[in-house]
């Protein structure tokens, strides 16, 4: 039998296929640990992650506190940076207090809407006297319609309890955050100096640098965007007559920082209180509700929205799916708020790196990075 010798290109193929191997294993592993060590360390990752967010949030206030006409620049910065945190503190209080209160109102009011829930529920037991299997269908809508009312009931006192015990959490953030905005200047400093030579430390400076430009335009035109959809929506449900409409306007801001998901609850939760509210409830109300709100939730996200935001985010929307069950999964409803702006962190390190660049690319909208990576390499961040 005739051995032939291997060629210098079928050695280098094997070679290629080897370390290509190898670097798909070592990914997948680094992956799940990493998963696991987010998962794992939650407890203090994630008051420390939104510390940070919180850190961009009150930078960009203090930048626009700088733009005020006449006295804006004469501000000193300790002075900014002191009224945009208190300015943050108290919008943050005041979120949670309003949330609180109004949560045990409407808890409070439960059996006045149970009482109309009741008058719903025998008119579509009405409606079933010509179908099969009556009996058997008007048992399971009376057995929905009891444990409905105690699970809504429960679920609101619960959340108005949530909400008291987060002004705990909240205090911890805000402790963070702080001390964030107080070293930020000299730990910048010190993550360049980490970097090694000056080709790393360019790097180390464009990383920062995009991460501040990206996070910081994301932050201030979803705030704003939110504050939008939240005031077409009080004004609506105010107009309509829906009971709490100032409640629901601030949840329907809080919620539209979760991509796709938050929307959706935002419109569902004021209109089943529609259909069921006591003096102007019923299936008008809830079907005017239902349009009105979503022509405004579609208004702001589809069309005002991409025009302020721009393709400055190119984030995938299958990839922003995703990393909302991800970060879901991993960090709960804080992840659920955290996952667009921790996967665009995630997309700038990526692509930062040959060997992950095209991570990068598939995260991305249309591949072309340009628009969220302004150094292309070192060099380049070298001159910048």
């Amino acid at each position: 039998m005739v051995h032939h010798p291997h060629t210098a290109q079928e050695e280098s193929d094997h070679q290629w296929r080897t370390r290509s191997l190898s670097s798909l294993f070592y990914s997948a592993g680094l992956f799940v640990l990493g998963g696991f060590v987010l998962w794992i360390g939650q407890t203090v990752i994630v008051p420390v992650v939104l510390a940070a967010f919180l850190s961009f949030l009150i930078i960009t206030v203090k930048r626009q506190c700088e733009r005020i006409p006449g006295i804006g620049a004469k501000l000193p910065e300790w002075l900014s940076f002191f009224l945009s945190f208190s300015l943050i503190v108290l919008v943050l209080f005041t979120l949670v207090a309003v949330v609180a209160n109004n949560v045990n109102g409407v808890a409070d009011a439960s059996e006045a809407y149970a009482t109309k829930f009741t008058e719903i529920w025998e008119s579509l037991n009405m409606n079933t006297v010509d179908l099969p299997f009556r009996e058997d269908i008007v048992s399971s809508l009376e057995s929905l319609r009891t444990n409905a009312v105690d699970l809504v009931t429960q679920f609101l006192r619960d959340l108005g309890r949530s909400a008291g015990s987060f002004l705990g959490g909240l205090t911890t953030v805000l402790l963070y955050t702080a001390f964030m905005l107080l070293e930020r200047g000299r730990f910048l400093k010190k993550a360049v100096q980490i970097a090694g030579p000056s080709e790393g430390r360019a790097i180390v400076s464009g990383i920062i640098d995009d991460l501040g430009r990206l996070i910081r335009e994301y932050i201030s035109v979803k705030t704003s965007t939110s504050l939008l959809t939240g005031a077409i929506s009080w004004v609506i449900m105010l107009a309509l007559g829906i009971d709490f409409a100032g409640f629901w306007a601030m949840v329907i801001f809080a919620l539209n920082y979760i991509p796709v998901l938050g929307s959706i609850i935002g419109v569902i939760l004021p209109t089943v209180l529609a259909l069921v509210q006591p003096d102007k409830g019923g299936v008008t109300l809830f079907l005017l509700s239902a349009v009105l709100l979503t022509g405004a939730q579609q208004l702001v996200g589809s069309f005002i929205e991409p025009r302020m935001m721009g393709r400055s985010l190119n984030l995938s929307p299958l990839v922003i799916l995703l990393s909302l069950a991800a970060w879901g999964t991993l960090w709960g409803v804080p992840g659920m708020f955290l996952c667009v702006p921790m996967t665009v962190v995630l997309m700038i390190v990526l692509a930062q790196f040959e060997s992950t660049h095209a991570v990068a690319v598939l995260l991305s909208d249309d591949g072309d990075l340009s628009s969220i990576v302004k150094r292309k390499n070192g060099g380049e961040a070298a001159a910048a």
